[in-house]
């Protein structure tokens, strides 16, 4: 079970993670845009991570 939520916030994060990513490039806004990408990359890294460690057995 707590690989299923786990799979299901890791796509919420990106979906929204992707549209901040989408707006605050289209406003222009770089610095902010790259911020919001290194953030999302490490909480992906992360989430795959744990995703990993809860599906090897033992």
């Amino acid at each position: 079970m707590l690989p299923v939520l786990l799979t299901v916030l890791i796509v919420f994060l990106n979906l929204g993670g992707v549209a901040s990513i989408l707006l605050e490039f289209g406003h222009g806004e770089r610095g902010p845009g790259v911020s919001s990408l290194v953030i999302l990359l490490a909480l992906d890294a992360v989430g795959f991570w744990l995703l990993r460690r809860l599906r090897e057995p033992g």
